[in-house]
């Protein structure tokens, strides 16, 4: 029974796949060896319920107070701009982001840095889950919690880490979204919240990795237009682009030079400079793949470039022109 029970599933998935992604990256273009795809959650169908009414909504998943503002904050301001509701999370309570406040102090600045970045990205929300920084693993307790979120939020779209990211905290919020991804539509398991039967698209934020593989450009965003705003959202987080992290990086004596950080143009410099990197190399790794997509177009100078997880749903052409535009 369980071997018919595995064929009949493997098939399933096999023909759903080639279903929802028959034609459905024309225009927005994935490459040719995306396009076989074995989903682990069931297509979109007139048999599964229909996306909730409203604004589409997007649910990005780090794992630190400051993950998503970095990877995919200039998407976010283009989404929003665009309508889209957009939540921010952070699975962890950043408690261990400072070399000089004790934990429980830079755990509740962290908070209130949130709050604001969330105001100044205008997001729908920012939140904590508080497990303890550099301690995260992923736990049934971690993958029911994620999961009855999600389930609470319904995204159409959910942004991740991979699970070959540098940060042992970033591999284990990866793996348990991946983990809860087909269990969000079964009803006896996480009763507490109820089951997703449209079940959302998940995408891997951008790594610099190639271990065991590098990341694929399935759905790229030109951001140039959006990269000041990027930098007044990662600005909010003080604590962490003026403290901790230069005092990691040895930048100290650069933050010093920014004074009261009032000369704008001069901040931004700043913050592309040791933060913008990621979207400055995947325009660059990922610049053929950007002409074959969109023939004529120039390369952007910064792009955000995303994976789509098979641990998700698989995206029809209508869920990527929504979320392309």
């Amino acid at each position: 029974m369980e071997i018919n029970r595995r064929a009949f599933l493997t098939a399933s998935a096999l023909a759903a796949a080639a279903g929802a992604t028959k034609g459905a990256f024309g225009a927005t273009g994935t490459p040719p060896a995306r396009r076989h795809r074995v989903a682990a959650c069931p297509p979109r169908s007139s048999e599964y319920e229909a996306r909730r009414p409203g604004p589409p909504r997007v649910m990005v998943i780090g794992a630190h107070p400051d993950d998503a503002d970095i990877i995919c904050g200039a998407t976010t301001v283009r989404l929003v701009e665009r309508g889209f509701k957009v939540k921010f999370v952070s699975v962890t309570d950043g408690s261990m982001g400072h070399h000089i406040l004790s934990p429980a102090e830079i755990a509740k600045v962290r908070r209130a840095e949130t709050e604001e970045a969330a105001r100044r990205f205008g997001l729908d929300g920012y939140d904590i889950y508080g497990y303890p920084d550099c301690g995260l693993y992923p736990s049934d307790d971690v993958r029911r919690l994620v999961a009855r979120k999600i389930r609470e939020y319904e995204p159409d779209f959910i942004f991740t880490h991979r699970t070959n990211d540098y940060h042992a905290d970033h591999r284990a919020t990866g793996q348990a979204v991946m983990d809860a991804g087909y269990l969000l539509g079964v009803p006896h398991w996480c009763e507490e919240a109820k089951p997703m039967r449209l079940r959302p698209v998940v995408l891997y934020m951008c790594d610099l990795f190639t271990y065991p593989r590098e990341l694929k450009p399935d759905v790229m965003f030109d951001v140039d237009a959006y990269m000041d705003r990027w930098c007044d959202g990662l600005d909010a987080q003080v604590s962490q682009f003026y403290d901790w992290l230069p005092w990691d990086k040895g930048t100290t004596g650069e933050v010093k030079a920014l004074g009261d950080r009032s000369d704008i143009e001069k901040r931004n410099a700043y913050l592309r400079k040791y933060w913008a990197f990621r979207k400055v190399a995947d325009a660059e790794r990922f610049a053929d793949a950007w002409r074959e997509r969109y023939p004529g177009r120039r390369v952007p100078k910064y792009m955000e470039t995303y994976e789509i997880s098979e641990y998700g749903r698989a995206p029809t052409q209508e869920d990527l022109d929504l979320l392309l535009g």
